[in-house]
């Protein structure tokens, strides 16, 4: 009898089996959450960076094609400006030297623009080799940069010697010259609620398109390194050049 005693003591009951059970449960559902969360961090890390490597891309081809940004004067019918530069809090449009097409070569016009949602670019080559030989129409596309965005802006930097200001739009007839600077606000990057400023100064590629006055029009381009400009008159019916002596 003593011997049935002592077995039936070193056995377990059901209030023990149900407490550990309970607990078995209770780490399985820990082991599993930690595992849940971190496969789904995989996607979403997958996804930030694809988003970031968008972002560095867009931001360079920005960056580059604002600092390119030439000085193209153009004459409207009762106004004149030195500067192409058109902007409002949704869009710019400007000319660059650093185009995406033609392998990078010649003049584009250019347009960033939004929706609201998405960052988007428009080029259309205006001059190149290619099409002033007629070897090939002039190229033109747009690209859509980013997307998923909850709002983007434009601003521009007026300079008045010491004073500056930040403007949400830009008349070149009236301004009469570029802005200092262009602001870009970026919100919903898709990382929480962040978002991102960048502030791109605008450094003028010089090209020969000679002179120009906002009243006169295009003159004559000074000679540089010695050389000088000549006034030359309507050539001689009798074929003497007055523009020379002797």
């Amino acid at each position: 009898m003593e011997s049935r005693k002592t077995i039936g003591e070193g056995g377990f009951t059901l209030l023990e089996l149900m407490i550990s059970l309970t607990l078995l449960a209770v780490m399985l559902t820990m082991v599993y959450s930690v595992f849940a969360t971190a496969l789904a961090a995989v996607p979403r890390g997958e996804e930030v960076a694809a988003q970031s490597a968008r972002m560095r891309a867009a931001t360079s081809l920005l960056a580059r094609q604002v600092r390119s940004i030439i000085s193209f004067p153009v004459e409207g019918e009762d106004e004149s400006t030195p500067c192409y530069f058109w902007g409002n809090p949704y869009s710019f449009e400007f000319v660059t030297a650093a185009p995406q097409h033609n392998g990078g070569e010649g003049l584009a016009k250019v347009i960033y623009l939004s929706d609201g949602t998405s960052f988007s670019m428009r080029e259309e080559v205006i001059f190149s080799a290619a099409a002033i030989t007629d070897e090939q129409p002039a190229a033109a596309g747009e690209v859509r940069l980013l997307d998923g965005l909850s709002a983007v802006r434009f601003q521009y930097l007026r300079l008045d010697g010491s004073d500056s200001e930040w403007r949400d739009a830009w008349d070149p007839y009236e301004e009469q010259t570029l802005p200092g600077a262009i602001r870009v606000t970026l919100d919903g990057l898709g990382v929480g609620n962040s978002y991102w400023i960048q502030e791109i100064p605008i450094m003028l590629v010089s090209y020969g398109l000679g002179s120009y006055d906002c009243e006169g029009g295009f003159g004559d381009r000074d000679l540089e390194n010695g050389g000088t400009s000549v006034d030359r008159d309507p050539p001689d019916p009798d074929g003497a050049d007055p523009g020379l002596d002797g």
